[in-house]
Order: C-alpha cells, then structure tokens, then sequence
C-alpha cells in the first residue's frame, strides 16, 4: 500500500488530479508506470504534459526511514529524467543534493485533530459568482501574497467568517480529496484556531463524499524553508496528520 493508505490503482488516480496543481512534483499527466515495488519502496515512471511536450519523472516513494542513501544511489541510473523522492519527513538527507523540496500529509477524515474555532462560522460554495470570487481573492492575497481560483467541477470552496467578516477559504478537490493550495487564513488572525475549524469541515465534506483520507502539499519556497513555511507545516502537524511525507526533487 502507498503511504500505507493506497493501492496502486487509487494512487494514479490521486495524482493524476494533484497534477493539476502544477507543481515540481505533479504536473499534467501523461500516464504512470509502475516499475518496482519492494516491501517499503515503490519506484514509478511517469510523463508530464508539459508545454506541449512530454517530460519524463522517476518518483520513488519510500515508506521507512531507513535506507534512503541507498534509493538515492539506485535512482543515479535515471540521472536524466526528473527524479522526485517522498520519503517519511522525519528522514535525514543532505540538502546539497536536491533542488526543490515539498511536504504532503494525509489524515483520517475519522481524525482527532485540535478543538477548532466555533466561534468561525462557515459557508460551503459549490459554485460561486465574481463577486464571491473578489472575496477569496481578498483573503488568500493577505493569507499568502497571490490569488489562484478555484476550479469549477474540480472544487467546493469553504470561507469562514469571524464577526461576519471572511478571514479563511480553503479548496476541498471533490475528486482526490486534497486541500489544493492549503488552508489559507487572514495574518492578523493567525493562531485564533481558525484554520483547525476549516479543517474540520474539510474532514467532514470528504468523510460526506465516502472518502477515508485527506491530504495537503505545501511546496517550500525555498529548500532550507520560509517563515511562512514552517507556519504552515506547524499548523498542519499540530492537527496531528495520519502520514507525513517530505518531498524532493534530486539533483
């Protein structure tokens, strides 16, 4: 099993839909291919649309710590093909030897994670308008600096509200069950338990939906990680996810 929660099958399925994020480690995909599969170790091609062309990536998924010099060794013989390695995050690894650098947590949709906020009160947007649009806009620009929408029949959006002011919005991807692009929440209410109550409806949306998991990536912005980063990933590890991955891309 992938991560210990997936099989194969469920996996291509899952990351073809990550695909759309775009990021160094998923992009539009072509197919997969798996290679290799060993007791703690999955070895997988796979092609990327990527400019009108295709692109092939190796991703080696590794579920213990243990032994990561030696996968890296062994995935030497793909030097020429983009070679991504997801390993538990507790893992040690030279950073000297990768370019790019990404985490990914699972959780139970049954999970007990820390006593949300109740004092938030939420909305679920299966479909919204400009104006609804303006709003996400507005609180993800002053969560994290840009805005990216959401993409109609790929995402049912939660905004959450405090004193009837939106201060959060995260996208719920209705087919993989991803939080795409993270749960983002207003700086100045950072730390009010705000984003644990989106998390909460977003256990609950996909629980609804008869999915078992829940996952997030937070690409680092730079490999030794951002103030901004370390605050994502201790807000999402204080809700206590179920699988916690890094990610890398190796030179």
């Amino acid at each position: 099993m992938i991560f210990g929660l997936m099989s194969f099958e469920d996996f291509i399925k899952w990351y073809i839909e990550l695909g759309k994020l775009k990021i160094f480690w998923a992009k539009p995909v072509s197919d997969v291919e798996l290679i290799s599969e060993e007791e703690d170790l999955y070895i997988i091609r796979t092609r990327w649309f990527i400019r009108r062309r295709t692109k092939e990536a190796i991703l080696a998924i590794i579920r213990n710590c243990n032994g990561v010099i030696e996968i890296i060794k062994r995935l030497s013989k793909y030097g020429n093909l983009t070679r991504i390695l997801i390993i538990p995050e507790d893992s040690l690894i030279d950073l000297n030897t990768v370019n790019a650098r990404s985490i990914l947590y699972f959780w139970s949709t049954n999970a007990n994670i820390l006593r949300p906020n109740r004092e938030v009160k939420l909305k679920v947007y299966y479909e919204w308008n400009e104006n609804e649009l303006s709003i996400f806009r507005n609180v993800q620009k002053q969560s994290w600096g840009f805005f990216i929408p959401p993409r109609t029949y790929d995402h049912i959006v939660v905004l959450g509200f405090l004193n009837d002011k939106p201060v959060a919005v995260a996208y719920l991807n209705i087919h993989n069950f991803n939080i795409d692009y993270g749960i983002h929440v207003i700086k100045s209410h950072w730390r009010k338990r705000i984003g644990t109550r989106l998390l909460a409806e977003l256990l609950r949306l996909a629980k609804s939906m008869n999915s078992d998991t829940l996952s997030v990536v937070r690409v680092f912005r730079s490999l030794k990680g951002t103030s901004s980063d370390y605050r994502a990933r201790e807000f999402y590890r204080a809700n206590d996810p179920l699988v916690r991955m890094s990610v890398f891309r190796l030179i």
